[in-house]
């Protein structure tokens, strides 16, 4: 009966914010989780894409162009699941 009303507000959230929808989830897998469980949420790597500019490497090696480059801030990782 609960997974139905479940469901049935699931289907209706096309009204429903992303915030009120994530909340209903996770009142739902709270409730319905069985003891000793643990959930964990994905964490997304950050990233960001930078300027680097046109010259010599940093050892002086070699001449490079002026290019963009990829940079991992944070590791995606595993994070425990509040509930």
């Amino acid at each position: 009966m609960r997974l139905l009303v479940l469901l049935i507000a699931l289907v209706g959230c096309g009204r429903m914010s992303e915030r009120e929808r994530i909340a209903l989830e996770r009142d739902y897998v709270a409730r319905h989780t069985p003891p000793g469980v643990d959930l964990y949420t994905w964490e997304e790597p950050m990233v960001d894409v930078i300027e680097v500019p046109a010259g010599l490497d940093p050892q002086g090696v070699y001449y490079r162009p002026q290019h963009q480059q990829i940079i991992e801030i944070r590791q995606g990782r595993w994070k425990y699941q509040d509930q």
